[in-house]
């Protein structure tokens, strides 16, 4: 993580595990491209497991709920752009 200006984390655990796949790729992707300082890490499970998957922003101390790819982009021009 060093030399990044911001953290984004998503969750691993279980149940979010099955479903961020496609957010967690489409997040990377975006960051790569844009040339942005975004480190995206995983952590434990937060249980909040009905909401899954959920990705937190460190910078924002904010939790986002049920992040799939429409919700990833969203995500990255509001809060990382």
């Amino acid at each position: 993580m060093k030399n990044k200006d911001k953290v984004v984390y998503f969750c691993d655990g279980k149940k979010c595990c099955k479903y961020n796949k496609e957010a967690k790729s489409c997040l990377k992707d975006l960051i790569e491209t844009s040339g942005l300082c975004i480190a995206l890490e995983k952590m434990k499970c937060q249980g909040k497991c009905k909401n899954a998957p959920i990705f937190y922003i460190e910078h924002k101390d904010a939790y986002k709920k049920e992040v799939t790819k429409k919700k990833a982009k969203k995500l990255f021009e509001k809060h990382l752009v």
